[in-house]
């Protein structure tokens, strides 16, 4: 980027030496006319350079501060945003659950252990709830349990917690009465000062922005989906629900393999704690998982060496190994045709219908012989008892 050189003592001696080659006058004294017109040319050009570089310098986000880094950061999507939350590891012993009487032990006032999920929300005291960050198991024989999780500030003011604080908790979701007899302190001070993010911070995530394909943070939201423990697949779609707007479909191993997760709502969670430390103010960011479509095959073959069940087996597995929940959500015969075949060569199967029932409404909504492609509402589901062999007559 340019630049203009505005050393004032340097532009003055400039203009001196070409009026002195435009005139003859070698020299003149520092109460002089001639050089009180010098100064005063030296220090309008010294301003005017200032001013050029001070504007060129709001051109570039490398470069830019303050309000003109804002307007930048507008024009790719990206806002600044407050510090509003804080991570606490329970390795660093800041906060930790223990009973209401210290010093006792849970069996005190519980008989039965305790889980609480992560990505569960606990409300604790007036201003900020946490976001836990792994499953917390309280048992009888313990006296105390230390807590991983993100403290968010409820209004985004922020707040200062000291060493040795108690609070009460309560569940924002599910049964809150398992909490009744425990109390959450914090070990060491944290605070949250409700800050703006600092130009350096926000002109990183300026540049990704510009830099990148995408919006905003979508190569930060992508890599926080990646890192979620048993992932299998997402989709992420911008837009869709209007400008400004991100969703994100997840399912994870146990979802696609059995159709039910009884975890995902923790896994959704632990999501959305980690959205919040990279998602910009002003996205409107829904993490979803997508409902259940099951895939009906109908399927040929001129081979009776082997049996259906292993048939029903290795298509099955087959699809499993290819299909994966994503953007384009498809899957075609041919390819489930030829990884049944390289299972089983002297079968050599040929699919001659595929069906996605949509079982909330107990309807088929796509039928092929080549490819099915379900909406991202849905992710693609297929067990043995959704296969059967075509009859042939005769």
């Amino acid at each position: 980027m340019s630049q203009i050189n505005y050393n004032r003592d340097a532009i003055a001696q400039s203009i001196a030496l070409k009026i002195s080659e435009a005139t003859d006058i070698t020299s003149f004294s520092q109460s002089s006319k001639l050089k009180l017109l010098v100064d005063i040319f030296s220090n309008e050009i010294t301003n005017l350079a200032k001013s050029y570089d001070l504007a060129i310098q709001g051109l570039y986000a490398e470069t830019a501060i303050e309000n003109d880094l804002d307007i930048k950061g507008a024009q790719y999507g990206v806002y600044r945003k407050n510090r509003n939350s804080i991570y606490a590891d329970k390795s660093d012993g800041i906060m930790m659950i223990r009973p209401k009487e210290e010093g006792d032990f849970f069996s005190d006032s519980i008989r039965e252990p305790i889980t609480i999920n992560r990505g569960e929300r606990l409300d604790v005291g007036s201003t900020f709830y946490i976001i836990v960050a792994e499953d917390i198991y309280i048992v009888p024989s313990d006296i105390l349990v230390l807590v991983s999780g993100t403290v968010i500030s409820e209004d985004g003011s922020g707040f200062t917690i000291n060493k040795d604080d108690v609070f009460k908790m309560k569940s924002r979701y599910g049964d809150t009465s398992k909490l009744n007899s425990l109390l959450l302190e914090f070990l060491k001070p944290i605070s949250i000062d409700g800050s703006q993010e600092s130009d350096d911070d926000f002109r990183r995530r300026v540049i990704l922005a510009r830099d990148g394909d995408n919006i905003a943070t979508t190569s930060a939201i992508m890599g926080e989906v990646s890192a979620l423990p048993e992932l299998s697949g997402y989709s992420i779609v911008e837009n869709k629900r209007g400008s400004g707007s991100l969703d994100i479909g997840v399912t994870t191993r146990t979802l696609q393999e059995t159709s039910e997760d009884e975890n995902l709502f923790s896994t959704l969670g632990v999501l959305r704690t980690s959205i919040i430390l990279v998602a910009p103010v002003g996205i409107d960011v829904l993490i979803y998982a997508p409902n259940i479509i099951n895939l009906i095959i109908e399927y040929s073959t001129e081979s009776n060496n082997i049996s259906d069940e292993n048939i029903l087996s290795a298509i099955v597995e087959s699809f499993r190994s290819i299909y994966t929940y994503n953007a384009i959500n498809s899957i075609s015969a041919m390819a489930i045709e030829d990884k049944v075949n390289a299972l089983l060569p002297t079968v050599s199967i040929v699919i001659t219908k595929m069906d996605l029932f949509d079982p909330s409404i107990n309807a088929v909504i796509s039928t092929s012989s080549n490819t099915v492609m379900a909406p991202l509402d849905y992710f693609i589901y297929l067990d043995k008892d959704s296969i059967t062999r075509e009859v042939i007559d005769g």
